[in-house]
C-alpha cells in the first residue's frame, strides 16, 4: 500500500509540474511577442491551483493510515477544513478570462507579422490552457478528497462531504473575484469575511454566479469520477 501511495504521489507531482511548465511557456511566448510581462498573476493562480491537491494528498496519507482510526479522522477532518478554503483557487482561473474581455494592461503588439485580433486569439488559448490546468488540478483534489472521506467515514459520508464542498466552492469563487477576498482572508480575517459573506449571499447577481460554477464544476466532476475511478484504484480499497 505504501509503494502504491508513492507511486500515486510521484504521478501527481509529475502532472502539476508539466501543467506548470507547459503553461509558463505560452507566458513566455507572448512575452517575446509584446516585450512586456503581465501574466503573473496567471502563473501565481495555477500555484494556489495546485495547494489543494497537497492537502487532498495530507488526507489520503491519513486515511491509508487507518490504524489510528482516531488520530486519523481528526486530521482528516482537518484536511477537509483547510482544502475547502483553498479549492476554490483552482477553478477560479477561469475568471482570467476577465483580462482577455477587458484586453486591459495586456500590452501591445511587437512583432510586426502579428496583429492584435492574432495576439487576442493567442491570449484565450493561453488563458484557456491555464484554466484547464488549474481546473483539472482542482477535481484531482477533489477526487483524492472524496476517497480519503470515503475511507475514513464511509461511501455515503464521502458523498455528503462532496456536494456541500461544491456548493460551498462557487460563492467562494465569487467572493475572489468580485469580493477580492482570497483563502488566507478567510482565516486571518473572520468576521470581516462573514460580513462580506453575508452581503454577497443577498445579492442575486451572486447567487447566480455561484450557482452555475457549482453546477459547472458538479458536472465535470462527476464525467471525471466516472473516468478516472479505478485508475487511483488505492482509493477504493
Amino acid at each position: 500500500m505504501e509503494l502504491r501511495s508513492r507511486r500515486l504521489a510521484t504521478r501527481l507531482l509529475l502532472v502539476a509540474a508539466l501543467g506548470f511548465l507547459s503553461c509558463a511557456l505560452f507566458v513566455v511566448v507572448r512575452f517575446g511577442l509584446t516585450g512586456r510581462f503581465a501574466q503573473g498573476y496567471l502563473l501565481w493562480n495555477l500555484f494556489l491551483a495546485a495547494v489543494p491537491v497537497l492537502i487532498a494528498w495530507c488526507a489520503v496519507e491519513f486515511g491509508i493510515r487507518r490504524r489510528m482510526a482516531g488520530a486519523s479522522k481528526a486530521m482528516g477532518l482537518a484536511s477537509l477544513a483547510a482544502w475547502l478554503i483553498f479549492y476554490p483557487n483552482a477553478p477560479y482561473v477561469f475568471t482570467d478570462f476577465i483580462h482577455v474581455v477587458r484586453r486591459a494592461g495586456l500590452g501591445a503588439v511587437a512583432a510586426p507579422w502579428l496583429s492584435e485580433y492574432d495576439l487576442l486569439w493567442f491570449d484565450i488559448v493561453m488563458n484557456a490552457a491555464f484554466a484547464f490546468v488549474g481546473h483539472y488540478l482542482g477535481l484531482v483534489s477533489m477526487y483524492l478528497m472524496h476517497g480519503a472521506m470515503r475511507r475514513l467515514f464511509g461511501r455515503v459520508a464521502g458523498w455528503a462531504t462532496m456536494l456541500p464542498a461544491i456548493l460551498l466552492s462557487g460563492f467562494g469563487i465569487h467572493l475572489g473575484r468580485f469580493s477580492r477576498f482570497n483563502s488566507w482572508d478567510l482565516m486571518l480575517h473572520p468576521i470581516q469575511a462573514l460580513s462580506v459573506m453575508w452581503r454577497a449571499l443577498a445579492d442575486p447577481a451572486a447567487r447566480l454566479f455561484s450557482l452555475a460554477f457549482s453546477l459547472f464544476i458538479a458536472l465535470t466532476y462527476i464525467i471525471f469520477y466516472l473516468t478516472k475511478r479505478g485508475e487511483l484504484g488505492e482509493l477504493d480499497a
